[in-house]
């Protein structure tokens, strides 16, 4: 699969390279202050050939340099973006180098249109699937049972408010500075009805009727809200550890049986040592079912599993792209889910889930939805596509076999989902046991087939004594370590406060509610019942910022927001290489190098969704 506008290959950041640096390097061989005289003859000389459409990102947002510069070059203004610290404009492509190197653009992408340039002739992958055909494919629409005795905890961007998800919330944590739970950036909100939405709003109004193929894979099901990432959808690794520990610490208080986890690094230390996998065995052991997405790594080849979905104990979830749901046996594992085997060589993921064109709530308003008007669907909807969405689908499968069974273990819940998969995509690399089947599964909980064969037997645990700073890969969050009112990369063995890591200590602590209560993060964590608005007059701190080569979204598992086809292409997605994203229309074969002008920008690596759209 591959995204395209025409003629200029867009390449991949080359690992190891600090973010921006290509910008940074070109912006000290001009003077501060740039006009048309100091530009030089080519500026100064008659526009001729294309334009472009692009995103300028300003070093001071807000400030009229940056949009007094793209006009000195004979380019114009669209709109303004505040969400990103920028703005829209158009600019005669041959002096797209110009505007990148000045010193008050701190980058620059386009902002095209893509179209797909599908596997299979003109099918694009994400084209339109009638709503509600992944509930066909994976025999949730011949289920009765719809989850309302069981409770998903989602760790991830926080959730809106919207009567798809009803009085079922039964709480917000709020972990960042925003102190109130509620989603900015705009991923949490639309796996929470990914995995819990009942339709409610699917003609437009509340109280209208529900389902339809709105609704998620457990309509009525509760939910947890953590929230560990603000509005620009940034966190670090410490923060996640923060949100984990909430988890098992009120596990009874809230009766939560499943974790959604669509968050991962591109770290490659061993499970056996490594600080999150021994975090997820910690939540495993609790009595949760850990649901992790395996990442969008796929079109790199094998080895791209995002930790900690390289834990061998938990339920690591690939995406499956159904292609045309009326013809069986043409679904295929999606091109972008990442493949194992990871580090310590062992096969993941365990099983794949539709994760293609995935209808979800919208968060109205946040950094996603501005960005990617063209993914909004009717007024309440947002389709997606990556290992988030599909990691969201098993963990509303779970949510059944809990409801099903309350009292389940952890390993006979994986065994449930993992040995009653639809065997027709095995095989195909990246497939797992193959594709979930949620009616068998919850029958083969219902005949306790798997109560004396459960999954993860003799499997080594993690010691959790590794480097803090190995577990976060190649990306790092921004804070103000300090106090100065600047801004320094999370690096080393510190955590997101500042703090030294102490990995002997934090593993021999217990997990409890006495012990959270006296953990540095329970001051600053803000938990609210359900959609209560309350006033935090509690401890604070710096939070996160994107960093000066700004903040890489790839931790979270989607890949693409978009509509139907087509791309918004505001955002570049690191690792998809030269064979993966090209550019075809937007600039001519000389108009530079596309690194400088932002290919490293909002990169989509720590959050699992591979595409809104």
């Amino acid at each position: 699969m591959s995204w395209q506008v025409p003629r200029v290959l867009l390449r991949p950041r080359i690992p190891g390279r600090l973010p921006g640096a290509g910008l940074i390097l070109l912006a000290l061989l001009l003077p501060p202050t740039i006009t048309r005289a100091a530009l030089g003859p080519r500026a100064a000389a008659p526009v001729s050939g294309s334009s472009s459409a692009i995103i300028v990102r300003e070093r001071v947002p807000g400030s009229a340099e940056a949009e007094g510069l793209v006009r000195e070059l004979g380019g114009t203004v669209v709109r303004a973006l505040p969400v990103i610290g920028g703005f829209a404009a158009r600019v005669p492509t041959e002096r797209l180098p110009l505007l990148a190197s000045a010193p008050a653009v701190r980058q620059v992408w386009p902002d095209g249109r893509m179209r797909m340039r599908g596997l299979a002739g003109d099918v694009a992958a994400s084209a339109p699937a009638p709503i509600g055909a992944w509930h066909q494919a994976i025999h949730l629409d011949t289920l009765a049972r719809h989850g309302q005795r069981a409770t998903v905890a989602l760790l991830d961007t926080g959730v809106s408010r919207t009567p798809d998800l009803a009085d079922r919330l039964r709480a917000r944590v709020d972990l960042t500075e925003e102190h109130d739970g509620f989603d900015r950036y705009g991923h949490g909100s639309h796996l929470s009805g990914v995995i819990a939405g009942n339709g409610e709003m699917a003609d437009g109004r509340q109280g209208g009727a529900r389902g339809g193929g709105y609704e998620g894979a457990a309509p009525e099901a509760r939910l947890v809200s953590v929230k560990v990432a603000n509005r620009s959808g940034a966190t670090d690794v410490s923060l996640v550890l923060a949100g984990l520990q909430w988890v098992v610490s009120h596990r009874d208080l809230y009766h939560i049986n499943v974790l959604n986890l669509s968050f991962g690094t591109d770290a490659s230390q061993s499970y056996l040592l490594d600080p999150l996998d021994f975090a997820v065995e910690q939540v495993w052991r609790a009595g949760i079912l850990v649901v992790v997405a395996a990442g969008n790594d796929g079109e790199l080849g094998p080895g791209g599993i995002s930790k900690p979905g390289d834990d061998p104990f938990v339920l690591t979830v690939g995406a499956a792209d159904l292609k045309d749901p009326k013809v069986i046996g043409d679904d295929v594992v999606a091109p972008f889910s990442s493949k194992g085997p990871t580090a310590d060589g062992l096969a993941k993921p365990d099983l794949v889930a539709p994760g293609t064109s995935i209808l979800g709530v919208r968060a109205v308003g946040s950094t996603v939805d501005q960005t990617h008007p063209t993914a909004r669907f009717k007024d309440s909807y947002f389709k997606g596509t990556g290992t988030s969405q599909a990691a969201a689908i098993v963990s509303g499968v779970a949510a059944l076999l809990y409801d099903t069974k309350a009292a389940l273990r952890p390993d006979v819940a994986k065994a449930a989902l993992v040995r009653t998969a639809q065997r027709q995509l095995a095989g195909q690399p990246g497939a797992g046991a193959g594709l979930v089947d949620a009616r068998a599964a919850v029958e083969a909980v219902r005949r306790g087939t798997f109560e004396t064969r459960p999954a993860n037997q003799g499997l080594r645990r993690s010691t959790g004594l590794g480097s803090l700073e190995a577990s976060r890969g190649s990306q790092h969050a921004y804070t103000d370590l300090d106090g100065d009112g600047a801004t320094e990369p999370i690096v080393g063995e510190l955590d997101a406060l500042g703090r030294a890591w102490d990995a002997a200590a934090w593993t021999a602590t217990p997990w409890t509610r006495p012990t959270w209560s006296r953990s540095p993060w329970s001051r600053l964590a803000a938990e609210t019942p359900g959609w209560e608005v309350r006033r935090w007059d509690g401890d604070t701190w710096a939070g996160i910022s994107q960093p000066a080569g700004p903040w890489s979204v790839k931790h979270w598992g989607a890949r693409f927001w978009n509509e139907f086809g087509d791309v918004q292409f505001t955002w570049l997605v690191k690792h998809w290489g030269a064979d993966s994203w090209e550019i075809e229309h937007w600039g001519s074969a000389d108009a530079g190098d596309v690194k400088h002008w932002g290919a490293d920008a909002w990169q989509i690596k720590h959050w699992g969704v591979s595409t809104w759209n």
